[in-house]
């Protein structure tokens, strides 16, 4: 939603960064986090308190006008929290706000904001939706193609000067990405360059010992009401099948660790199908020498 569509405009002419900005068709990235710090005065990487409050009356003035009374201002404040403010905490996150504010495609940038304030780490939840806006077809691991976007948004993001269309340069790039040289970007490999919380990236330790089709024969199993998603109690069990139909030979507390692992990770709540298949399944083979072939043939089809 674009903050300029609220209602028609009566732009008041003042200071604020909102209206020096205003007319602009997208922010680019480097405004919206100019934007950005203009307001997170305590780089806390949330607008909160008087920050959030001083945002709100900008934002008021600047679609409403200056002649707003304190009744109207608290409707509008109201009608935006309630758009905006995802997890209901009453403080507004850079990914929050990149939902009004109109900015040029980079769908790493707010979450890069977030991040570099005070050094805090992506939430699983936040990594996972990155890895899924790139995984385009949902395969599991990030094709040349697709990890192409992903790295000229990275290479936006850290402002490095290079040509995003020389797909020589691109390619040396993606190489460092791809570890293991199967062709591909796996999600352990990226969230080996993330700085994302301990917790999601010690879960993805066991993700090769499960395969893609083992998950989903259990996942069906355990999912006898087609939710899409299993419980606190079914996961363990799940869990401690996998590790038996996959002979990896994982003694009881080892199950039980990662299990407890994953339900703390996703917050005791219920834990979707294609979130759990990515942490803890594989979908690309073992011993996939055909597979990385293809792939890498793929890839220098796309130079040519």
């Amino acid at each position: 939603m674009d903050f300029r569509k609220l209602r028609p405009m009566a732009l008041n002419r003042k200071s604020s960064i909102l209206c020096q900005l205003y007319e602009k068709k997208h922010f680019t990235s480097k405004e919206f986090r100019r934007l950005w710090d203009f307001y997170d005065k305590d780089g806390s990487g949330f607008l909160e308190y008087s920050e959030l409050e001083r945002f709100l009356r900008d934002l008021t003035e600047v679609t409403l006008g200056e002649d707003v009374d304190e009744a109207e201002y608290e409707k509008f404040k109201a009608k935006i929290m309630g758009l905006i403010d995802d997890n209901q905490n009453g403080k507004l996150e850079a990914k929050e706000l990149s939902k009004i504010i109109p900015t040029e495609e980079n769908f790493l940038l707010a979450y890069s904001i977030q991040s570099q304030n005070l050094g805090a780490h992506l939430s699983s939840q936040d990594f996972l939706e990155i890895w899924c806006h790139y995984d385009k077809d949902c395969s599991g691991y990030l094709d040349f193609t697709e990890a192409k976007d992903f790295m000229k948004d990275m290479l936006k993001v850290n402002s490095v000067k290079v040509d995003l269309n020389n797909v020589q340069y691109l390619d040396t790039f993606f190489k460092t990405f791809d570890t293991d040289d199967n062709g591909v970007i796996e999600i352990d490999e990226m969230a080996a360059i993330f700085p994302v919380e301990e917790r999601f990236t010690n879960a993805l330790k066991q993700r090769k010992r499960f395969s893609k089709e083992e998950f989903d024969r259990l996942f069906d199993a355990y999912d006898t009401n087609k939710s899409g998603s299993l419980n606190a109690k079914q996961l363990p069990k799940m869990i401690a099948d996998l590790n038996k139909s996959s002979k990896t030979n994982m003694s009881d507390k080892q199950v039980a660790e990662i299990s407890g692992r994953l339900i703390q990770m996703f917050l005791n709540k219920d834990i979707p199908r294609t979130e759990l298949s990515l942490v803890i399944s594989s979908n690309t083979p073992q011993h996939g020498k055909q597979f990385k072939r293809e792939m890498n043939e793929k890839r220098q089809s796309l130079m040519s």
